[in-house]
């Protein structure tokens, strides 16, 4: 009997195991949010049994069977009909359709005030010292005005500077999204004569990257897949305009371990578009394409691990797909552009790239016929392999850009 018991303890013991563990697999692979396309159907994981199905877009209400009973926004995921899970919100959502990308373009950008990157002391006839530190400036604050007048550029900063003739002024700034106001001192230079604040700033930069997709029917368009940062503050620049140019590749540097290539390129003096947006999931704005043919957008839901291709242009034979395999998928990632892993298996990308480059970011990544991502980030020690970001969060971007446009222009 003694003996029956610690054998009914440790079946006991291990089916708790086993339940916990089927149920927190649930909680980390089912995503949080889950959108469902007309007229199609959704299959999570057998072991929960649980299908969901809209039949139209206009249908809000969605049909579960399985183990899911939906409402208008939720779903309740029980494990064997018993369990609770979790609690995923569904969307509704019509199937979207975009126009590939994959050809290389230029970008400048002008940055919503001046962006201090660095500081450095002034030598005077009394000595060193550090105007940005006196006042208690930081790496990474934004100069908007001063003397309560708006400064746009450089240029416009240091002739205020040197108009102060040593008097105190007042700067405006925006630091993690606040404001702030700080009182300035400048100091003579010794050996220019010159009125000096120690600091280093940047009110533009310029680069090349990769178009994602076109949104034709918004003409809109998405690239990068992750926002451009400043090289000296590491910190997204604030947009204030933007224009992107066409732009060819004349040569490449290869990746190895450690290293991280880069393609070189060529920007022309040819406008494609407007930049409006440089956000964590890319860069974004408006522009016209010659291609037409659209082919359709996933949802997060339509990604899986296997075999896939990145479109991209390494060289004058323009836009080409080449095989990868997605390696991991990361449906309740935090992060907005690191949704999957990718690996690069195609012979001649790697003899010519070494893998991923700088350049390539934002390149469109083809599954089963649809669009589901693109390459945001590269191993520095694998460069064969890299992340990348779910589509349907850039196809968002571009349509909530275009509503907001479509407002501006109504009012």
């Amino acid at each position: 009997m003694c003996n029956f018991f610690k054998t009914l303890s440790a079946v006991c013991t291990a089916l708790c195991v086993i339940i916990f563990s089927l149920v927190y697999f649930g909680q980390q692979s089912i995503p949080d949010k889950i959108t469902t396309i007309e007229n199609s159907t959704y299959e999570i994981n057998s072991i929960f049994g649980v299908s969901l199905f809209h039949l139209n877009y206009e249908n809000e209400k969605g049909v579960a069977s399985g183990t899911a009973r939906a409402s208008h926004s939720e779903a309740e995921i029980d494990l064997l009909n018993i369990i609770p899970v979790k609690t995923a919100e569904i969307t509704n959502s019509k199937r979207k359709y975009v126009v590939l990308g994959g050809e290389l373009f230029g970008v400048k950008l002008y940055t919503d005030g001046i962006l201090v990157v660095d500081a450095d002391s002034v030598e005077t006839e009394n000595g060193m010292v550090n105007p940005a530190e006196e006042a208690g400036l930081k790496v990474g604050d934004i100069i908007k005005s001063v003397n309560n007048e708006k400064v746009t550029s450089t240029k416009s900063l240091a002739q205020k500077i040197e108009d102060s003739k040593g008097e105190k002024i007042s700067f405006s700034i925006l630091r993690n999204n606040k404001s702030i106001t700080i009182e300035f001192s400048t100091y003579k230079d010794k050996n220019t004569g010159k009125y000096k604040a120690g600091l280093w700033v940047r009110d533009s930069t310029a680069g090349l990257g990769t178009v994602t997709f076109y949104n034709s029917e918004k003409e809109s368009f998405a690239g990068l897949g992750h926002g451009i940062y400043d090289v000296d503050t590491n910190e997204i620049m604030p947009m204030k305009k933007g224009e992107v140019f066409s732009a060819y590749a004349n040569g490449i540097y290869k990746s190895s371990t450690g290293s991280v290539g880069e393609l070189c390129g060529v920007i022309t003096g040819k406008s494609i578009g407007k930049l409006c947006l440089n956000n964590e999931m890319g860069v974004y704005g408006f522009a016209d394409t010659d291609k037409k043919e659209a082919i359709p957008a996933a949802v997060k839901q339509e990604v899986q691990t296997g075999k896939a291709k990145i479109y991209c242009t390494i060289d004058d034979g323009g836009v080409k797909g080449y095989d990868i395999e997605i390696k991991k998928i990361y449906s309740n990632s935090d992060s907005v552009n690191k949704d999957m892993i990718i690996e690069v298996t195609d012979k001649e990308l790697l003899d010519k790239t070494g893998g991923i480059v700088q350049g390539m970011s934002g390149s469109p990544i083809i599954q089963n016929g649809k669009l589901v991502g693109a390459v945001t980030h590269v191993f520095v020690n694998d460069p064969t392999k890299g992340y990348a970001i779910f589509v349907d969060r850039m196809v968002d971007v571009t349509e909530n850009m275009a509503e907001e446009k479509s407002v501006e222009d109504a009012a």
